[in-house]
Parts: C-alpha cells; structure tokens; sequence
C-alpha cells in the first residue's frame, strides 16, 4: 500500500488501478483510521444513507472514496450495532413440534375419527336459516357437510345418521361442545 499526501495535505492511498479514467477520489482514496470518531459517523452515514446496505455492499460505496483501515471490521461492527439491522436479522424463534396423538396417526379407514363443527346460519333462497354440520376425518382431512334446519339435538342426530350411513360409524368423534 503506497500512502502519500495530495495537495492539501490530505493522506491518500495509491491504488492499482492508476491508468483508469476516472474520479481522483476513486484513483487514490482517503486513508482513515479505523477507531477515529469520524470514521465510525461516516460509515454510519452511508449504511443509513443506502438503506441499511449489508456489510460487502457498504465496504464496496466507501472504497469508492474512502480506505479505512480494518474497513471489513469497522464496517460489520457498525452494521451490527444498528438497531434496525438487527431487528431484520434476528432469528425467529423455534418451537419444537409436538407429536400428533394416536388418533391421528393410526392406520385407520376414513371417518372413522371424526371431528365436528357448526357453520352458520347461512341464509338460503326461500330466506330460511339453515346450519351446516361439518365433520372432518381426523387422518386424512376428508370433509363431509350435512344442511340442518336448526340447532336442535333432534336436527343434529339426524345429520349424524346421514353421516353413518354413508361413510361408516365413527369410533372417535371430537366436538369443541359448542351450540
């Protein structure tokens, strides 16, 4: 690394790339320190200025006209002090899963665990009410509807019945005993 003093006594950094074509700024960057007060506001200018830019990017805007020494370092202490960054960058948080009970996971034919659930009211064309009843096979998440005319025990046995006597009688059925 050759180091000199330009014409107003700044000290630059002579770069490879002297025969280019471009900014003097470019050509041969501002040498900076590391742990100067500056620095650190400088770079934290340019990450805000650049949306938050990640380190590899950030690094790449200052050597455009900067060269500060330990750059990788001072970049990344920066980008990781900065409270939005770190909110982005933060992992989410990881439950263990929990295993499925026996009823799920059995070997069973379908519908024979059964979950079951009241939708509605819904309103049909005649401008009645009616419920639908949904039963949901606990294994392979088959769903079977059944229309009610109301809430009644009477309404919802019978839906049963239609239940049983097209898809085989249930052995588990589960019910969050709402309405």
């Amino acid at each position: 690394m050759c180091v000199f003093r330009d014409e107003n006594n700044i000290i630059r950094v002579k770069t490879r790339i002297t025969e280019r074509i471009d900014t003097s700024n470019f050509l041969s960057p501002i040498l900076l320190p590391n742990n100067c007060i500056f620095t650190q506001r400088l770079v934290e200018h340019f990450h805000i200025e650049n949306y938050h830019a990640g380190t590899q990017l950030l690094l790449s805007i200052l050597r455009e006209k900067y060269w500060i020494l330990g750059g990788r370092r001072t970049v990344r202490k920066i980008w990781n002090a900065c409270v939005r960054c770190r909110r982005f960058k933060s992992k989410s948080p990881t439950a263990d899963s929990v295993s499925l009970p026996a009823d799920r996971v059995k070997d069973t034919a379908v519908f024979e665990v059964v979950g079951v659930d009241l939708a509605g009211p819904l309103y049909i064309k005649q401008g009645t009410k009616v419920w639908a009843v949904l039963y949901t096979c606990a294994l392979y998440r088959a769903l079977h509807l059944e229309l009610v005319s109301s809430l009644s025990i009477d309404a919802f046995l019978l839906s049963f019945r239609r239940l049983v006597a097209r898809r085989g009688r249930p052995r588990i059925i589960y019910s969050d005993n709402g309405t």
